[in-house]
């Protein structure tokens, strides 16, 4: 009511349509986005410095939008020059937000430091075990193949195969069984190396990237994993059950490709499942 006080409606054939498109799409935009980011993000210090940052540019963006329908009284022409103050001042907040954002990042990547590895790509994420892909994965060995090729830095690829998880998926169920692969991948997590990568493979397996890691070395990794495994106890029904694990690694070799060194983990996967 304040704004129509102050100013007079312009008459049709002066409206800059197209500057109402602009305006109006932005001020859209910035309304979008303060709904993203409240309905995104928890309550905390972040989220309140780009929510009084946003709405700030969208004040500015509402004004510039009237602004192209009505025009200033002679008294009140300053005020146009205003306009612009709430989005500079919305900018500066944003840019502390961005400081903050920074700050829970490094948090975020400490926390991920084992589960993703130089590249971040939410369609790879597997929501069950909590880790990334087999895409993801085969795209991090092709690049460590690169630098093998190059520079000759050996690396070694392991694989985690639950034991008898069919069965435990039909006798407990698929919430149950969901539980214990986001449990197992978790044990794996905690008990590679910072410099490990781990990731789901394919239904009830897990792989593990080891750079700059030796056969031996990665066997003692392995031996460890599946050592903590086998302490992991799931209570269900007042039953209490054990976990075990079958597990395998190999170090690449000159001619691997992504396609022959995973054929050859699956092959030596399968031979230590017979022999035990």
């Amino acid at each position: 009511m304040s704004f129509i006080h102050m100013s007079n409606a312009k008459p049709v054939a002066s409206i800059k349509w197209l500057d109402v498109i602009g305006e109006g799409g932005i001020a859209v935009i910035t309304l979008c986005w303060l709904i993203v980011t409240l309905y995104t993000r928890p309550k905390g210090k972040l989220t309140t410095l780009l929510f009084i940052g946003i709405s700030m540019v969208h004040f500015s963006m509402l004004l510039d939008l009237l602004d192209e329908f009505f025009r200033y009284k002679n008294e009140y022409a300053w005020f146009s020059r205003l306009e612009a103050i709430p989005a500079v001042l919305g900018l500066v907040m944003m840019s502390f937000a961005l400081y903050y954002w920074h700050k829970e990042q490094q948090i975020i990547n400490n926390r991920l430091i084992k589960s993703e590895r130089f590249y971040r790509e939410h369609s790879f994420y597997d929501m069950v075990s909590g880790l990334y892909s087999a895409s993801y994965m085969k795209k991090q060995i092709s690049a460590e193949l690169v630098h093998f090729n190059t520079h000759n830095t050996p690396f070694c690829v392991s694989v985690f195969d639950i034991k008898s998880f069919n069965l435990y998926l039909r006798e407990q169920g698929r919430l149950s069984a969901n539980k214990l692969l986001h449990d197992i991948a978790s044990l794996i997590q905690v008990n590679i190396r910072d410099t490990d990568l781990a990731c789901r493979y394919a239904g009830d397996r897990f792989i593990v990237l080891m750079p700059n890691t030796k056969q031996h070395k990665a066997q003692v990794i392995n031996t460890h994993v599946a050592n903590m495994v086998k302490q992991h106890v799931l209570y269900f029904d007042n039953k209490t059950l054990f976990n075990a694990i079958h597990q395998s690694s190999i170090e690449v070799t000159a001619g691997d490709d992504v396609t022959s060194l995973l054929m050859r983990l699956n092959h030596t996967l399968t031979l230590q499942k017979q022999v035990a």
